[in-house]
């Protein structure tokens, strides 16, 4: 059994069952290993979750940096919204990103301040590549300003992935893609 495993039945579990109804020995089971062999990878679903998050964090952040510079030819209109729906798309099909996202909304008391420094990484990588596309875009609205709104814009979105559904999230991202796009197009 590799650690690689392990960690990923943990995300599935996390997924499942949250951070608290996760339990080692749950993890062990559907593993086929004992408990005490869990234990000697990690000792604690805390230990386990503070090795898995930030490699999810920095695969992630390679997608992102992949993402926008294969696609750098785009217009920015497009490149954004491109984004916004591959973000959906991963979500469901990719139970890391699922765990990534559900766990910044999500994260137990007990190591949200890990989880919370963590995502900002991915948040940052993300807003610096934003507003590079804004920047060469010729839009003449600031381009740390159009970052911030896409965030927020991002970070509304992911929250009808994490509590909604597909066609909430879908709704959402048509109307407030427009407006989003009309209020960049009137600053310019």
């Amino acid at each position: 059994m590799t650690r690689e495993h392990i960690k990923r039945e943990a995300v599935r579990q996390f997924n499942q069952l949250g951070y608290e109804g996760v339990k080692m020995a749950h993890i062990a089971k559907e593993l086929g290993i004992r408990k005490q062999s869990l234990s000697y990878h990690f000792s604690s679903k805390k230990d386990l979750l503070m090795e898995v998050y930030p490699e999810i964090v920095e695969e992630e952040v390679a997608f992102i940096n992949d993402f926008f510079e294969s696609r750098k030819d785009m217009p920015a209109k497009n490149l954004v919204y491109d984004f916004l729906k591959e973000t959906q798309a991963r979500f469901h099909a990719m139970p890391n990103v699922a765990f990534l996202q559900a766990m910044s909304f999500k994260a137990p008391a007990e190591v949200s301040d890990f989880i919370s420094a963590q995502y900002l990484l991915f948040l940052h990588a993300l807003k610096s590549r934003i507003a590079l596309v804004f920047k060469e875009s010729g839009i003449t609205c600031p381009p740390e300003k159009c970052a911030i709104a896409f965030i927020t814009l991002f970070d509304g979105l992911n929250i009808q992935l994490v509590y909604e559904n597909k066609q909430s999230f879908e709704r959402s991202l048509e109307i407030s893609f427009e407006i989003f796009w009309q209020g960049l197009k009137e600053k310019s």
